[in-house]
């Protein structure tokens, strides 16, 4: 009997035993799965204030270039004259502004100018 009463008591025991260790699991794992969830939900918090920052940024970039815009539109043109003026275009008669290069020297140029390019046109 004695044999009998220990085969269904140990095991009643050690059943009892194992009902904490399951409350425990399942506990630690409900807590777990709130961590999670509330990782999600700040990396979605995260994700939406980013994508707020971006759009005033757009929007601080677009208006900066519309006021740049409109200051270009407001300033006064510079008047661009019909003909240049003569103080501008010099003059050839008795200056040296241009360069001059004798007439057989730039025949030599021009000669071997076309010997290198093999007497391309």
């Amino acid at each position: 009997m004695r044999q009998i009463l220990a085969v269904l008591v140990v095991p009643a025991v050690l059943a009892l035993a194992a009902v904490p260790a399951a409350a425990q699991d399942l506990y630690s794992l409900e807590r777990s799965n709130e961590l999670r969830a509330e990782q999600m939900m700040a990396n979605q918090r995260a994700v939406a204030l980013e994508n707020q920052f971006n759009a005033l940024e757009a929007r601080i970039r677009t208006e900066e270039g519309l006021r740049t815009l409109r200051d270009q539109a407001e300033q006064p043109r510079q008047r661009i004259p019909s003909q240049p003026s003569t103080a501008t275009i010099p003059t050839a008669t008795g200056s040296s502004v241009f360069a001059t290069i004798p007439d057989d020297r730039l025949a030599a140029s021009n000669a071997r100018v076309r010997a290198a390019s093999g007497n391309r046109p």
